[in-house]
Parts: structure tokens; sequence; C-alpha cells
């Protein structure tokens, strides 16, 4: 490695001039950085244009499909008594659901005791024995061993618990796994009061029993509080005993969310779409703002969008226009500066005209055999512009992509020779101070030879 001083021999910076002179002869690169760092900024607005427009085309195709609107929901008058959802095969109607009673599982249980010697040798459930080890130790010992015993069973199904009915007493508690009529079991004991009795003198102290309930006068059983398809479609979820009128309908809110999810990525790409064609300011350095504007592209795209949406839509005498049915542009704006191209959207009464003709509505959407829908046509026509190949905006951003590919390569070879240039320069001035070294040691031997001749001469 070599060190060099500058200046030394030469008293000129040379370091300092290198550095001058790269600086000005670096112009070119500093333009073509700024060049990329420009191009790079257009590309990432059209990558976000292309991620937008594919969101619109998404929001209108979920509108264009044969099912959009098709959905039903329920909605029941006594969210206590019951909840209810439609799923596939829904059929639209009214129904008054009655509810008598919920499922229960059959729970026993047997008497207290507070010691072992009160407990006989064996229980059987289900005519199956289960012996009791008075030897596991004091009562809480030998109850806790007896249930553990009783859980272990494969059958009968039942779940086992120790309760502490007063101080110093424990009861043995059984509850059937299975709940509804078939989860029933029968008990025994060498110990005819081992059992508690309920008022029949049985031994269920809860009985086990199915849900039962009434649909416009249908009396239904269940084994399970969740009644899934006898109304097609219609899964109810019974919580109490009541009265509860369950109305399927057409999914309005769902549809009005999905033109909604519409609305709102058509105005993010005009939105989009203005920011990026503001006219170029001048920024605090004195550099301008990077923009769009006049770009053939964006100028198409914003056309085109406008020409889709104002159209007439649908064969309906009623509703032509969205504005009758709650989409509208710009609305309410009187002045042309104060315009910004985006769809209002009135949820309420795009709502109700959907419940008063949804046929009429839904064709504005999806349109009709002879024409399409707004939904549709969007959907049709986005497809050009987001086509992840040879889509508008992708060869947009291919062109981009392109050119950067090119301006990198030129940076790489003025990098490459400005380096060299850098290099033949430091040479040079190194090869300077070298010889004005050689120089100066030739004066200064010089000098000390007059000064010894002078000396010399004057004795």
């Amino acid at each position: 490695m070599t060190i060099s001083f500058a200046g030394l021999a030469s008293g000129f910076n040379s370091d300092k001039y290198i550095e001058a002179v790269m600086k000005q002869e670096s112009i070119p690169l500093t333009r073509l950085q700024t060049k990329i760092d420009n191009t790079n900024a257009y590309r990432t607005a059209f990558n976000n244009l292309k991620t937008q427009l594919t969101k619109l085309k998404d929001a209108a195709q979920a509108l264009a499909d044969i099912d959009a609107f098709k959905s039903l929901s329920a909605t029941n008058s006594n969210s206590s008594v019951l909840s209810a959802t439609t799923g596939t095969g829904a059929v639209a109607g009214d129904y008054v659901i009655t509810v008598n009673k919920l499922v229960s599982s059959q729970v026993s249980a047997s008497e207290g005791f507070s010691s072992t010697a009160d407990l006989p040798d064996e229980i059987t459930i289900n005519g199956k024995a289960v012996s009791i080890d008075k030897s596991a130790g004091d009562i809480d010992a030998v109850l806790a061993k007896l249930a553990k015993d009783i859980n272990e069973l494969s059958d009968p199904k039942v779940k086992a618990t120790i309760v502490q009915t007063r101080p110093g007493e424990k009861s043995l508690v059984l509850t059937s796994i299975e709940a509804g009529e078939g989860g029933k079991f029968t008990l025994g004991s060498d110990d005819p009061d081992f059992w508690q009795k309920n008022d029949t003198g049985g031994v269920a102290l809860q009985e086990a029993s199915n849900a039962s309930f009434t649909i416009n006068g249908v009396t239904v059983s269940s084994a399970t509080n969740e009644i899934k398809d006898v109304v097609p479609g219609l899964t109810l979820n019974l919580t109490s005993t009541g009265t509860s009128t369950v109305k399927v309908s057409q999914d309005t809110s769902g549809v009005s969310d999905k033109v909604d999810a519409f609305v709102k990525a058509y105005n993010d790409i005009v939105t989009a779409i203005k920011n990026s064609t503001k006219k170029s300011e001048k920024n605090s350095d004195g550099t301008l703002t990077l923009t769009l504007q006049g770009d053939p592209v964006l100028r198409d795209l914003q056309m085109q969008l406008n020409n889709w949406l104002n159209g007439t839509f649908g064969d309906n005498e009623n509703f032509k226009l969205l504005s009758q049915i709650g989409l509208e542009v710009d609305k309410g704006v009187t002045s042309a500066s104060l315009m910004t191209g985006k769809i209002s959207f009135d949820k309420e009464l795009f709502q109700k005209k959907l419940a008063e003709n949804p046929s009429a509505v839904e064709q504005m959407f999806r349109g009709t055999e002879s024409s399409d829908g707004v939904a549709k046509l969007f959907a049709n026509n986005l497809k050009s512009w987001t086509d992840s190949v040879d889509g508008i905006v992708t060869s947009k951003i291919k062109g981009y992509d392109a050119e950067i590919s090119y301006i990198t390569e030129q940076m790489t070879s003025m990098k490459e020779r400005l380096a060299k240039r850098e290099d033949s320069l430091k040479k040079q001035y190194v090869n300077l101070e070298v010889v004005m070294s050689q120089l100066n040691n030739q004066k200064d031997w010089i000098t000390s030879q007059v000064s010894m001749l002078t000396k010399s001469n004057s004795k």
C-alpha cells in the first residue's frame, strides 16, 4: 500500500484539486442518478395503480357474479330466544318459531355421605357394575376414586363429579355426556337409598329430554339446540323458551357492502390519478416536484373510467342511471374547481331501491343478455389494464424497468471511467511530488556548494 502526503515537495494540495475535478466530472453521473430515482418513483406510482385497478376489478367481479344478488340473510324478532343464520339453499319466507323446551341432559346424584361405612359395595350404571373401594381412605378419597373409575369407563358415557352437599358430607353426581333423550341412563345399587329420588320416585333429578319447538305450527323435536335444515338452508340456535319470528329475505346489507367496496376502490383510483398529475411545484431546494401530468396512460384511464360509469344500464323503465339508486359522481358540487370525479354512495337509498325492485337493481350491475351492467362492464374492461403479462399498466411498468436497466448500465460504465480518471490524476500528482522532491534536493545541493565557494573566496 502506497501512502502519499500531498504537497510535501510542491506545496500544492493535489487532493483538494483532484476532489474538485472529480466532482465536476461526476455531474453527468449525478444527473443519471436523479433520473433513475425519478423513474423508480414513476414505476412505484404505476405499481400502486395496478394494485388499485386489480382491487376495483375484483370488486366489480364480485357484483357481476351470478350469486351476488342471490344471497339471503335472516333476521329474528327475539334474539333472546334464538339466533338464525342462512346458508346454501336458503329459501325466502317468514317463520314463526315457538321454543317450548331446550335440550337437557340427565343429572342424577347420590345421597350425601360422611363416612365410608354408609356406602354400599357397588353401584350399577345401565346395568354395568362399578365396585366401591372402601380401602382407598376416608370418604373424600373413596368417592374421588369412585368418580375416577366411572369416568374411565368406555360405556356408559357419563361424567362423574363429587359435590359437597353440606359440611362434612359429599355426594356423587352423574351427568350424561350425550344431550337429549339419547343420553338417558339407569342406575342401581345394593343399597336402595343410595340414590336421591325425584318427585316420581325415579333417580333422575334432571330428566334427559330433546328440544321441542314449533315452526309455523309444525312440532319438531331435536337432540341438540342447534337446528339445521329443518328449514332448507336455515340454521337455528335455540337459547331460551319463547317465540320469535324469523324472516329470510335478500341480503340487502351484504349487497350494499359489495357496492361500497366497489365505490371505495373506484374513488381510490380517481384520487391516485389526481395526486399523480398535479402541476409541478418548486421544492425548497429549487428542484421541481415529480408529476405525471400529461401522461397519456393516466389520461386515457381517467377518460375511460368516466365513460364506463356515466352510461345507462338495465332495461327497467324506472332505473337506468346509477344516481337513481344512490351512486352519483360529484354529488352537490356546482363548481368545476371543486369537482373530484369521486362517487358518493347513499347506502340507505340503495337498500330501499333494492328492496323495492331487486331484479331491476341487479340488471344495472350484472346486465342483461343484450347489454352489460356497470359491474360487468368494469370487470371485463379492466382485464386489459391489469393483465400481468401484457396489460396496459404492466407494459408501462416494463418500460420503466427497461429504462432503469439502461440507465444502470450507463452509470456502471461511467463509474468505471471516473474511477480510472481519478486514479490517473492521483498517479500524475504522485509523480509530480517525486520530481519536485528531486529538484528540491538538487537545489539544496547547489545552494550548499555555492555557499561553500563563497566562503572560500572571502578568506
